[in-house]
């Protein structure tokens, strides 16, 4: 399922109407005790909540360029190397001095020496 679709996003639009609506015209039907009504109106609140929060998440999601593509994409691993992807060969030349070491920043890259002598005087 692709999250960046504009049918899920007015379907979401949608649903968070309806339930928002149904809770407004529920709320004064609801039967029981007390304590039992509270809980059933806490819970239409909730999932009024829930819907509204869920379409705006999908729309920002949109809005934003798709930062989750796929229902996939949410559930995957971050830390995973991705499959999908151009892989380098050598993995240290993604770091332009040296491989970071543990707990450590890599340091600044040196100036050229061109570069050094105008900025020296």
């Amino acid at each position: 399922m692709q999250l960046t679709s504009s049918t899920l996003q007015f379907t979401t639009i949608g649903v968070a109407v309806l339930v928002s609506c149904a809770a407004l015209l529920l709320w004064n039907r609801v039967r029981g005790p007390g304590p039992v009504r509270a809980l059933s109106r806490v819970g239409l609140l909730a999932g009024s909540y829930a819907a509204t929060a869920l379409a705006v998440l999908i729309s920002v999601n949109i809005a934003y360029g798709g930062l989750i593509v796929s229902v996939s994409d949410l559930f995957s691993d971050p830390n995973a190397i991705p499959t999908h992807h151009a892989r380098h060969r050598n993995p240290d030349a993604l770091y332009l001095v040296h491989p970071p070491v543990q707990g450590c920043r890599p340091g600044p890259v040196p100036l050229p020496p061109m570069c050094q002598q105008l900025t020296d005087g």
